[in-house]
């Protein structure tokens, strides 16, 4: 049998993307705090994800090293100058 906690927990769970984007109402997202001050594991759960997001927006808007976007120039290079060689990359006279 599963305990209230538990229950409670697995509510908790099955909402945190929605809460951690903010597409949750008022009173769900007071809910699920409240259950978190009470619950270390849910709680670590949600800080967990909010760090995961915050560290993938980071990344998302940190420039490429130069060696990185130098390769990428020279990839995009080599598929143009090879799509010109083939018969399916060439423009109609």
């Amino acid at each position: 049998m599963t305990s209230p906690k538990g229950t409670e927990c697995a509510s908790v769970l099955a909402q945190i993307e929605a809460y951690v984007d903010g597409e949750l109402g008022a009173l769900q997202c007071s809910a699920i705090e409240q259950h978190c001050e009470q619950c270390e594991r849910c709680a670590a759960i949600v800080h967990g994800l909010r760090r995961t997001i915050g560290l993938c927006q980071e990344i998302g808007r940190a420039p490429l090293p130069p060696s990185v976007s130098q390769l990428a120039r020279d990839q995009v290079r080599r598929l143009l100058e090879s799509s010109h060689d083939s018969p399916l990359g060439r423009k109609a006279t």
